[in-house]
């Protein structure tokens, strides 16, 4: 008898059936786990690129312009939706302002945004050193979104996404926003 108890337990040591089986059994969670958080990681990259795009864009319009009217404003937001689609662009907060140089203080000459205010004219406001050229000009883009995963695996709370961009005005010393139009707004971005 006891000769026939070590042959059974040498059959089940050597006994390989469903070892495969264990193993995926093991490893199938974890591997599911890591396979939907690439999922939820690549498309939060996705969205900050598209948001590191869209304030190039927002800075990279209206530098290129001489004056800005509220038409203009509408173009270059516009523009903008079109970077985010298919994102839901009404949750995005944008700002477009045009910076100027007071002997060493960095302030606001125009400001609009949409979903979000806008600087008050001649604020001071603190950006990197040797941004704005001494008596000079810059156009400050900014835009914020945030991220709301619909996995919700890895990221279950919202992660704000944000970029900002300065450039120079191309054709001009420093460009004007147009008088005697009311503040600009962006109803089109609302759902």
């Amino acid at each position: 008898m006891n000769r026939f108890h070590w042959r059974n337990i040498r059959g089940v040591v050597r006994a390989e059936e469903g070892i495969s089986a264990v193993e995926f059994a093991l490893i199938a969670p974890l591997m599911l786990l890591v396979y939907f958080g690439c999922i939820e990681l690549s498309l939060m990259m996705t969205l900050d690129r598209k948001v590191t795009t869209g304030s190039a864009t927002l800075g990279d319009l209206t530098s290129r312009a001489s004056v800005i009217s509220n038409d203009d404003l509408d173009d270059i937001f516009q523009a903008t939706r079109m970077i985010f689609q298919p994102n839901d662009i009404s949750v995005a907060r944008m700002r477009i302002s045009s910076l100027y140089d007071d002997d060493g203080t960095v302030r606001v000459a125009w400001s609009d945004s949409c979903n979000e205010s806008a600087y008050a004219v001649d604020q001071a406001i603190t950006v990197p050193a040797n941004i704005v050229p001494d008596n000079g000009t810059v156009i400050y883009a900014e835009i914020e979104y945030d991220f709301d995963s619909s996995l919700g695996y890895f990221f279950t709370t919202t992660q704000t996404l944000s970029d900002e961009f300065y450039l120079r005005p191309r054709r001009v010393d420093a460009i004007e926003r147009t008088d005697g139009e009311p503040d600009y707004t962006c109803d089109q971005f609302a759902p």
